[in-house]
């Protein structure tokens, strides 16, 4: 995680308390497979699909949305797409692009960063659970 980002509940690295998820272990992006399966595999437990049902998105949904970013990021795992472009990439909604990004997010798969000195440029690090 670069320096200086916090993720929602104050701790570096952790998702929040109320979310019932436990601090991330390592985060570091280690390939667009790896990625890809680590997705797959939060997909299906408990916790996304409740996720899903409340945000009202589908799975496949958010592994379209998956597979759209790690085809465009960086080694590093680092992807600069917009909603807008992902939603055209994809032929989604751009809300329901929006949506499904919010869910990786929350479940711990994606950070919003912006690089150093790159004032306004918002990028997404990809990280692996």
């Amino acid at each position: 995680m670069t320096a200086g980002r916090r993720r929602a509940g104050g701790r570096a690295g952790a998702l929040p308390a109320s979310s019932g998820a436990e601090v991330v272990e390592s985060s570091r992006f280690a390939g667009r497979d790896d990625w890809l399966a680590a997705v797959g595999r939060a997909l299906t437990s408990g916790r996304a699909e409740h996720l899903l049902g409340t945000m009202a998105i589908d799975r496949d949904v958010v592994l379209a949305v998956a597979r759209c970013e790690v085809s465009r990021a960086t080694e590093a795992g680092v992807c600069t797409l917009s909603h807008a472009g992902i939603a055209q990439s994809t032929g989604l909604p751009r809300s329901v692009v929006l949506r499904a990004r919010l869910a990786l997010i929350e479940l711990g798969l994606s950070d919003l960063a912006v690089g150093p000195g790159i004032a306004g440029e918002l990028r997404r690090e990809l990280r692996h659970l």
